[in-house]
């Protein structure tokens, strides 16, 4: 969505862009524009209505400004998905008290748009669909709600997965660093102008036992990924066709990579968990930046000419944190 396409200045121009009421079918514009809607509205039903279950009269059209006006939560969740319980492999591969529980669902670019307290022109910026995948939900951090449903008892959660709250503005260096998962995404997003990015986890279920502890994706059933793959990133994947999927980690590279083959650019990024084996700040800085300018680049997403522009907004802002003027964006 170009030009006039997406325009991002205010909340409601952000929202009726991506669900517009009215399509003028002979209109080349408004067809993007209808195209746009109508995959945020697959997406929707794959993450509130196939995967978790939130009691909202319309689904397809709910967004984070419904969501904050609920004083930031969902709406009632009546249920979700039982896919993995039903098979027999919602445990983990090497205990069987660490079963599927905490449960996240996806978030897009324009979600991270509603979610900004300053709202950017993004009327010029790249649209062409990206994915960040990351591995697993992990600890609770107090994000999700005992919902109890067919027998079984899973932890949906009850934010908005990845943004949580209102967001400030925030572009390199700002939240490029070890520790950080949507927030380094929502800066990557400003930072690059990029306007159609998705981010979820290769599986949406976390694997937790009765204390709240958690297992690495090394510790799942490999038909628990199997079965999650088909049923939600496959869809999702089908629904953007991204022209770059950034798996965050070796092993979400390994698995995202065995399981489209060579259908998509796949691109690894550090894991931002690094830094507990001595991966410094520092590097996340540097990397996270280059790799991303490679990436993009590789892509087609932007030329040469963009790559030298990038880097010397690299070079100018590594050492200095910035005072963001938005006009100047």
């Amino acid at each position: 969505m170009r030009g006039a396409e997406l325009i991002c200045k205010t909340k409601k121009t952000i929202a009726a862009e991506y669900f517009p009421l009215f399509i003028d079918n002979a209109n080349p514009l408004r067809k993007k524009i209808s195209t746009g809607a109508f995959n945020m509205q697959r997406l929707r039903e794959l993450n509130f209505n196939d995967l978790i279950y939130i009691d909202t009269p319309n689904i397809a059209a709910y967004t984070f400004d419904h969501y904050r006006k609920n004083g930031y939560g969902h709406p009632s969740i009546s249920g979700y998905c039982t896919a993995c319980e039903e098979k027999g492999c919602n445990c983990a591969a090497d205990d069987q008290t660490y079963r599927l529980t905490n449960i996240s669902h996806g978030a897009h670019s324009s979600d991270f748009f509603l979610a900004l307290k300053d709202k950017p022109d993004v009327s010029s910026w790249h649209n062409e669909p990206i994915v960040f995948v990351y591995e697993t939900p992990s600890l609770d951090y107090g994000i999700y709600k005992d919902v109890a449903y067919k027998g079984y008892n899973k932890r949906p959660s009850k934010d908005w997965y990845w943004i949580h709250d209102d967001q400030d503005y925030a572009v390199y260096p700002d939240r490029f660093c070890g520790g950080e998962y949507g927030g380094f995404v929502l800066s990557a997003i400003l930072t690059f102008k990029l306007s159609n990015v998705y981010i979820t986890n290769l599986v949406k279920c976390g694997l937790n036992n009765s204390e709240g502890k958690f297992k690495g994706l090394g510790c799942y059933n490999e038909e628990t990924i199997k079965e999650c793959y088909a049923k939600f990133l496959k869809n999702e994947l089908d629904i953007l066709k991204p022209k770059i999927i950034f798996a965050v980690g070796s092993a979400v590279e390994e698995w995202v990579s065995w399981f489209v083959k060579d259908a998509y650019y796949v691109q690894q990024l550090p894991h931002p968990a690094g830094r507990r084996r001595g991966f410094r700040d520092d590097h996340y800085k540097a990397l996270y930046f280059w790799v991303i300018v490679r990436a993009l680049h590789k892509a087609g997403i932007i030329d040469t000419a963009g790559g030298k522009e990038l880097a010397g907004l690299y070079l100018e802002r590594y050492d200095k944190k910035i005072s963001i003027n938005l006009g100047t964006l």
